[in-house]
């Protein structure tokens, strides 16, 4: 397939799926939400096994770790900023995802696989096991973070078509990020891994 012939069919899957809330169907519109939410823990996923060849057990760890920060990060009785706890979540679950790849990074082939199993259930634990989680009940997040700048909402995340349009929005957002990665020299130093890990390091890599 082509590049124009690529482009239609990824611009004509983006339409289809800004035509779902247009059903009116509310089951409809959350399932295909949260299918578009686990794309995008797929298009990450893919970035580390797909493209670098690095299998890890422990990718939804981070995927925990900024869910459950947007919930901790979020006053109880009120919405939070959605221009805080977004960027704030994000920032945590990279930190995290830095702090651990120093150890990860260290090992190959099974043990690398090992070692990021065993820091995902420490997670799991932490948050599960500990007040910090909630336990085994988890949290509750009682509001929607609020999207309000200044006094003034260009949506509002309580009504579930603007949920689902900016779910959508941030797929895209995603998508076109990860693959400008990947066509640059970093993507390409990537991709290079998976092919010959020894070489790459020869490269310094």
């Amino acid at each position: 397939m082509n590049v124009q012939a690529s482009l239609i069919l990824k611009l004509l899957v983006v339409a289809l799926l800004a035509c779902v809330p247009l059903t009116g169907e509310s089951f409809y519109i959350e399932i295909v939400g949260k299918i578009l939410v686990m794309a995008i823990f797929a298009m990450s996923l893919d970035l580390l096994v797909g493209f670098t060849g690095l299998v890890s057990f422990g990718h939804a760890a981070y995927f925990g770790i900024a869910a459950y920060a947007v919930a901790i990060l979020s006053p109880q009785y009120e919405a939070a900023s959605l221009w805080y706890v977004l960027p704030a979540s994000i920032g945590l679950s990279a930190l995290a995802a830095f702090v651990i790849g120093l150890f990860v990074l260290r090992t190959k082939g099974i043990y690398f696989i090992m070692v990021t199993l065993a820091f995902a259930q420490m997670a799991y634990f932490i948050f599960h096991d500990t007040p910090l989680g909630g336990g085994s009940d988890g949290m509750y997040l009682n509001n929607k973070p609020s999207a309000a700048i200044f006094g003034w909402e260009p949506f509002d995340l309580t009504n579930e078509v603007h949920m689902f349009y900016f779910i959508l929005v941030m797929m895209v957002l995603v998508y076109l990020f990860l693959t400008r990665i990947l066509q640059s020299p970093f993507g390409r130093a990537l991709v290079g891994i998976k092919s010959n890990e020894h070489r790459m390091q020869s490269l310094g890599y």
